[in-house]
């Protein structure tokens, strides 16, 4: 699913700032933190994914689920209807939920990848911007 060729773009839709400074300062120090957008929630997510040009879409998405305006499952939904881009993009759920029920539910959408806890590793992050 990713682009080859081209650097990988990274989304992070969440309101905890504090995490996305975090993941911003962790990529900065690898000289890749332009490769990582952040939206506080799943509106702004949507907005940014319908009104950009599509050389210049993430390879990944990294979603929350409880978020203020648009939680994660309505993204879902909307990102679902999304027919032209949804395949091209590979999105992680990552949650503090423990909530099996909540698992399920993402896990129905053939374009998630992974239920993930928060907070994901340094590693992880690099290793997505960086496989080949």
């Amino acid at each position: 699913m990713a682009k080859i060729g081209k650097q990988k773009r990274i989304v992070f839709i969440d309101d905890d700032l504090q995490l996305a400074a975090r993941y911003k300062e962790t990529l900065r120090k690898k000289s890749l933190g332009d490769r990582l957008l952040h939206f506080i929630n799943g509106a702004e997510g949507i907005r940014f994914l319908k009104n950009t040009e599509k050389d210049l879409l993430p390879d990944y998405i990294l979603l929350d689920l409880y978020m203020p305006e648009m939680n994660g499952f309505e993204f879902l939904e909307k990102f679902n209807k999304l027919k032209s881009i949804r395949d091209k993009i590979e999105i992680f759920v990552c949650s503090s939920s423990k909530n099996k029920e909540d698992r399920d539910e993402v896990m129905n959408y053939p374009f998630v990848s992974a239920f993930l806890e928060k907070p994901l590793s340094d590693e992880f992050l690099e290793m997505l911007l960086l496989e080949q």
